[in-house]
């Protein structure tokens, strides 16, 4: 979800949420469901040691595989992913955010049984063009709209924020930030060429080049199983609603083992300006890419807390410049006989980056209240003069020391054969203190910002981290159906468990992706 923050005044601006985070809990009927799905997953796992090769029995056959929806270059294409979760501490789901709580969140206080959405990708209908023109020159587009299983709902995690207005956080639902903000077009929204020797080139609503680097190296990369899929502060160079940017244009070429990206963009509500770039080396078993950007007047929204703030239309919002560079690399071990161009071939996949962001004041002095983000949502309804984004919004949380965030990870991915895979991640944030001065600025008494240095909670400035270890089997039934299972543990310490009512949360999962 995002650098987003819950609804609570102490914690609006940790920086620490994603995708959005669900929860109602279920009823005992259903937990007797999910608990016997959760059984059945296991032993469906245990049966890949023993007999992965074997013929299903003739009630398990694989369904139909679906045709291709393509007609004179226009496809229709789309996801459907549903899943049962346990969370040893959750929160309930109202329907808006576009994840459930099975990482941890500061909102999340309790154990449930939870029908999850979109744990392994986000479920999306759209339409992809590919139209030849020439031999050497295509005619590309990409429309998709992100959805809830669930619910049915348009994905609208910042209406979750606004859902959240005025509610303790003990009482919360699941809430978070995203570039998912109820527009009909909330995925990518582009149009464009692609040329053989030129290159390719997108214009309109583009993933960021860093969400790239992440679709590309990290294999869970999703809200269930990645911190990086759950917090999208790393995908979006700064802040979760950068991992899609509006009014951008997007450069794509590759030159032999080189390959570059590059894009930039100025929409004027999530961010001021963004730019970011790659260069990277690619062959047959290995790949190694390098990225760097820069973004001005980052909104990273919030919901606002109080009662005065109950029904609000606003959020709060914490408001940055931020600067990242990163590198990202893999190797895919051959553990077979006939090379990895054969899909049916064995192969173990190392991958894992470290990125560094930082994080300064607007230099532009940042945006006022009133000011509108990503899907017509404003922030306000003032300037915060407690250094908490859920008074308002604040735009000085640097002032005596940038935050320097550091996200890393390394991951390992067993290809068995064309169906079954397993996946083993590790995943962290880190950051040092800072913000030491900004109870020193004229007006402003910030009770959540230490003066000093420290490590502890007691402050949201504090050095600290957030760390997940996760595991996921995957089978792919057909090419349309995927079933998997796996889990998540989640823990936050110091400045990121600032006011969080839990510190650390295991969820196991289990759930199907089908795909057209």
């Amino acid at each position: 979800m995002t650098d987003g923050t819950s609804g609570n005044p102490q914690r609006a601006d940790a920086a620490a949420l994603t995708t959005a985070r669900p929860a109602a809990a279920l009823s005992r009927h259903w937990g007797r469901g999910i608990a016997r799905s959760l059984a059945f997953a296991a032993a469906s796992i245990g049966l890949v040691a023993s007999a992965a090769a074997a013929d299903l029995p003739a009630f398990v056959k694989a369904p139909p595989v679906m045709p291709d929806l393509t007609w004179h270059g226009i496809t229709i294409f789309g996801a459907y992913d549903i899943a049962g979760q346990y969370e040893s501490n959750g929160a309930p789901y109202n329907g808006s955010a576009y994840s459930s709580a099975g990482i941890i969140s500061p909102f999340n206080r309790g154990p449930q049984w939870v029908l999850a959405p979109n744990q392994s990708i986000q479920s999306f209908i759209g339409v992809k063009v590919d139209e030849k023109i020439t031999d050497q020159l295509h005619v590309i587009a990409r429309l998709e709209m992100g959805f809830n299983p669930t619910t049915g709902e348009i994905s609208d995690t910042l209406k979750s924020m606004q859902k959240a207005n005025g509610i303790p956080l003990n009482q919360q639902y699941v809430n978070g930030d995203g570039p998912r903000a109820g527009q009909v077009l909330n995925g990518e929204a582009w149009a464009g060429f692609e040329e053989k020797t030129w290159g390719t080139l997108h214009v309109g609503r583009n993933n960021a080049v860093s969400a790239d680097m992440l679709f590309a190296y990290d294999p869970l990369s999703s809200y269930g199983f990645s911190l990086f899929g759950y917090v999208g502060i790393l995908g979006g160079g700064g802040s979760s609603e950068t991992v899609r940017v509006d009014q951008s244009i997007k450069y794509l070429n590759k030159w032999g083992p080189i390959r570059v990206e590059a894009m930039y963009g100025n929409p004027n509500t999530n961010t001021k300006e963004f730019y970011q770039g790659s260069i990277g080396l690619v062959d047959l078993n290995y790949s190694v890419d390098v990225v760097a950007g820069h973004a001005s007047d980052l909104v990273s929204s919030s919901a606002l807390a109080g009662p005065a703030n109950l029904g609000s239309q606003f959020l709060g919002a914490r408001v940055s410049d931020a600067d990242t560079v990163g590198v990202f690399g893999k190797y895919v071990f051959d553990l077979g006989r006939n090379g990895l161009r054969d899909p049916n071939e064995s192969r173990f996949t190392l991958s894992g980056g470290v990125s560094r962001i930082e994080f300064s004041n607007p230099s532009d002095g940042g945006w006022a209240p009133g000011h509108t983000t990503i899907g017509g949502y404003q922030i306000g309804p003032a300037f915060a003069t407690n250094g908490s984004s859920a008074a308002g919004i604040v735009n000085y949380a640097y002032t005596g020391g940038n935050r320097v965030l550091i996200a890393s990870f390394i991951a390992g991915k067993y290809q068995y054969d064309a169906q079954w895979s397993a996946a083993l991640a590790y995943y962290r944030y880190d950051q040092k203190s800072y913000g030491l001065g900004v109870n020193g600025l004229p007006g402003i008494v910030a009770p959540s910002f230490s003066t000093q240095a420290c490590s502890s909670s007691s402050y949201i400035n504090c050095a600290g981290g957030e760390q997940v270890v996760s595991f996921r089997v995957d089978y792919d039934w057909t090419k349309n159906l995927k079933l998997y299972g796996g889990l998540a543990y989640s823990k936050v310490d110091g400045g990121f468990a600032f006011s969080y009512l839990k510190t650390s949360e295991f969820a196991p999962t289990v759930g199907m992706r089908l795909t057209f």
